[in-house]
């Protein structure tokens, strides 16, 4: 049975992402023409090391001005210890489900700083294709 939310079928990715590509912005989810990423849930684990020097690891869209729909803040980011997007701490959800910019895809990318000491992160998102608003 898929999952599906008010939108429709609920999408999952996972993966890893060195911390060069996570410093780069590595696009995770390919976006849809006329359609906007919507994140509905998600976590992230530092892996090598625990994530240092970043303001966050974000979940966010490729537009010229990103918008963040989740950051993993660095204080968060110990190794191999899971950092759900629902969590009461070290995560800030900006625009957590809600869409992100039509037409663009998904990346995970920090804030700040460059990621430092972790080797790499883990990552699962669960997102859904919606109409622009």
């Amino acid at each position: 049975m898929a999952l599906s939310d008010s939108h429709g079928k609920v999408h999952a990715v996972f993966g890893n992402a060195t911390t060069a590509e996570v410093n780069a912005g590595k696009v995770i989810v390919q976006g849809r023409p006329g359609k906007c990423i919507q994140v509905v849930g998600g976590h992230v684990t530092a892996l090598g090391g625990a994530g240092e020097t970043c303001t966050s690891v974000d979940f966010k869209d490729t537009a010229g001005t990103a918008i963040v729909a989740v950051a993993f803040e660095q204080a968060g980011l110990t190794e191999n210890a899971q950092l759900d997007a629902d969590a009461a701490l070290n995560v800030t959800r900006t625009t957590y489900r809600k869409p992100l910019t039509d037409n663009k895809s998904l990346q995970i990318e920090v804030t700040g700083d460059d990621l430092a000491t972790a080797t790499s992160v883990d990552f699962y998102v669960e997102y859904v294709f919606v109409d622009p608003t």
